[in-house]
């Protein structure tokens, strides 16, 4: 078997009611050909609408894909990494999918699931930790002495709580790797890796295929999380920009920075090592002369630390630096001769390593170019332990350049997802992710929007949220309030920010409540899954939700029946690092070229994105209510509705009731 077409007959063997689709069939066509090229670093940017079938029709070419051996001239599997972004679809590929096909497809090919280093329980902590920190601990001693167990927290039959997770799972940043820890040899995270790297096909995340390319980056190739592979596929893909800022990202912390000098210190203070406590002195001196002026700069959620600032007080991060490679040193050379000495040893080795990346963080943050650097407040903790922080942050301003480097040119992409292109132009993203050449691929949708779904949208005249914030606040309650009785409940209530959120809660709940809608808002009815759960269970339930639910969660059927985003989902201006691409932007083609270069853009994929939580199967209908009257208004309104699916558009609620009652 060489194609998706041969294996489709295969399929429709064995599953009962088996239809063609042709969008998937084009999909799958385009990867197969991607693939036929191991050596061609070519990169498709596929844009397939819900209920084309997306994930089968990229992981049966990755499957099938094949090659020669170079060194035995014998045909053999490629080895393709396949990346999600959310969790529930790296679940669907590795829980269904493949073990689906596996077991009926009639090819024979093995393949892993391969997450994060710090979703795994670390050895080396797990020895360390007592009933004082973690009640239940011998308990998951004793579970984890299963040589069969992954080591995965998702795995425990004695579930690790959220907040103590860091006591038992270690990051990239603190392991000091398989060979310098004494647990090396049976350590979950390196036991994931081994099978992942003999397997044809490898599950993981977006964040974990963009952490191992910045590895890669900084061991100068020497070392890779994935280990090789010969070509990827990215679902979810409209979400590689932002996973990929994210990881190229870090921030700082003044206690986080603290923390490590005095592990370093009681470290050192307990074995037979040099005393830090004058170094150890001499750094936080450093630290309080950065926080200092950094507080003296906060004003409001986000400062941009301009490079002019950060020259003119320079010298305490550089003495900082210097100062954590002479304390590193200090830890690495320290004899072990107190307490056991395995367990010493590793925490040795962390400590060292955990030094040594966060003075190389800081010389990134003080060297490279192409950064945005910033100071933000955010406020931790709970209750009483609430507390306003003053955090570093820095971000590289584009991520095109990274990943043209160390992903596009290096081996064959398939990118896909509902929402790539706005309006068929695929510039913006291709653009944003650094793509010089790449073949672009919209097969539509199986789904007849016209007559499945409609769409409300204000008649010219209403209240511009703009400009009138209280008169459209007003506008907008009421009109939801009317399209939840239209529909009867079985609302997504979409918000562009979080005070919007509360104060429309606040407003309609009472009147829902009475009318027999249960009311759900998202932070305060349980997590995002919980919340997800009970909206899907109570076909009747109205939930109010923010940017995480635009995209990623499925709520096919009666459950979700009316979608009403309150507003266009522009991007912040005044957030640091979207105004500092604009700016650049600006520089390269114009004043407020990148109004039309990036935000739109950027808007029309989130509420394309939106959009998409109504229909999900071929037999859902419903309506999308986008209450915002800038589409009616505004001259860039014709091109944002040109790039939504195709459902008959209305300005009149009782059409919409109509419809309902139809």
């Amino acid at each position: 078997m060489k194609t998706f077409a041969e294996a489709e007959q295969r399929l429709a063997q064995v599953l009962p009611g088996y239809t063609e689709r042709p969008q998937q069939q084009r999909l799958a066509a385009a990867v197969e050909n991607l693939f036929a090229a191991p050596d061609t670093p070519v990169t498709l940017l596929g844009e397939a609408g819900c209920g084309t079938g997306k994930s089968i029709a990229s992981v049966v070419p990755a499957v099938l894909a094949r090659k020669v051996d170079e060194e035995t001239g014998k045909i053999v599997p490629q080895r393709i990494v396949v990346a999600t972004a959310t969790k529930a679809l790296q679940e669907q590929y590795a829980g269904k999918d493949l073990p689906f096909l596996q077991a009926n497809l009639g090819v024979p090919f093995t393949w892993a699931l391969l997450k994060g280093r710090s979703n795994y329980v670390c050895h080396a902590k797990l020895s360390e930790v007592t009933t004082l920190d973690l009640p239940n601990i011998e308990q998951i001693r004793a579970e984890l002495e299963d040589e069969a167990h992954s080591g995965d927290f998702e795995h425990l039959a004695n579930p690790v709580p959220e907040e103590k997770k860091h006591l038992l799972s270690t990051s990239s940043a603190e392991c000091p790797g398989k060979t310098d820890c004494p647990f090396g040899k049976i350590c979950f995270a390196e036991r994931a890796k081994e099978v992942a790297k003999e397997s044809n096909v490898v599950i993981t995340n977006t964040a974990m295929l963009m952490t191992d390319l910045k590895i890669r980056e900084i061991s100068d190739g020497q070392v890779a999380m994935l280990g090789e592979y010969d070509g990827v596929i990215i679902d979810e893909a409209h979400e590689v920009p932002e996973i990929a800022a994210s990881a190229l990202a870090d921030q700082f912390s003044r206690r986080g920075i603290e923390n490590i000098i005095s592990g370093a210190e009681n470290f050192l203070g307990e074995q037979d090592g040099p005393s830090a406590t004058q170094l150890a002195g001499e750094l936080r001196g450093n630290v309080e002369a950065i926080w200092t002026h950094l507080e003296g700069l906060a004003q409001g959620e986000q400062v941009e630390l301009k490079l002019d600032e950060l020259a003119a007080h320079l010298e305490p991060y550089i003495e900082l630096v210097e100062g954590l490679r002479m304390l590193e040193g200090m830890v690495s050379g320290a004899q072990i001769k107190n307490g056991h000495p395995v367990r010493e040893t590793a925490r040795q080795r962390r400590t060292a390593r955990r030094i040594i990346s966060l003075a190389q963080k800081l010389t990134e943050f003080l060297t490279s170019e192409g950064l945005v650097r910033w100071i933000e407040t955010e406020e931790r903790g709970k209750g009483r332990n609430r507390r306003q922080v003053t955090v570093l942050k820095y971000s590289p301003i584009e991520v095109g350049p990274f990943l043209n480097r160390f992903l596009w040119t290096r081996v064959p992409a398939a990118l896909v997802s509902a929402t790539l292109s706005v309006g068929g132009d695929f510039s913006y993203i291709s653009e944003t992710l650094g793509l010089e050449d790449p073949v672009t691929l919209d097969v539509g949708t199986p789904f007849d929007y016209e007559k499945q779904a409609k769409l409300f949208v204000p008649a010219k005249g209403q209240p511009d949220p703009s400009r009138q914030r209280s008169q459209w606040l007003s506008y907008a309650q009421n009109t939801t309030r009317d399209l939840i009785q239209a529909a009867g409940g079985g609302a997504l209530l979409l918000f562009t920010s979080r005070r919007a959120m509360h104060d429309s809660y606040e407003m309609l709940r009472d009147v829902l409540e009475m009318a027999g809608y249960t009311c759900l808002m998202q932070g305060e009815h349980g997590t995002n899954k919980e919340i997800a759960a009970r909206f899907s269970e109570d076909t009747h339930s109205v939930l109010f939700a923010l940017k995480s639910f635009f995209t990623g969660v499925d709520f096919a059927g009666e459950t979700c029946r009316l979608v009403v985003i309150d507003k266009l989902p522009f991007p912040v201006p005044t957030d640091i690092l979207y105004a500092a691409r604009a700016a650049k932007v600006d520089r390269q083609y114009g004043d407020w070229a990148s109004f039309n270069r990036l935000s739109i853009p950027m808007m029309s994929l989130t509420l394309t994105q939106g959009f998409g939580r109504l229909i999900r199967s071929v037999n859902d209908r419903g309506v999308v209510a986008i209450l915002d009257p800038r589409l009616t208004s505004k001259g860039y309104g014709k091109r944002i509705l040109s790039a939504l699916p195709p459902a008959p558009m209305t300005h009149d609620l009782a059409e919409v009731a109509d419809f309902y009652a139809a």
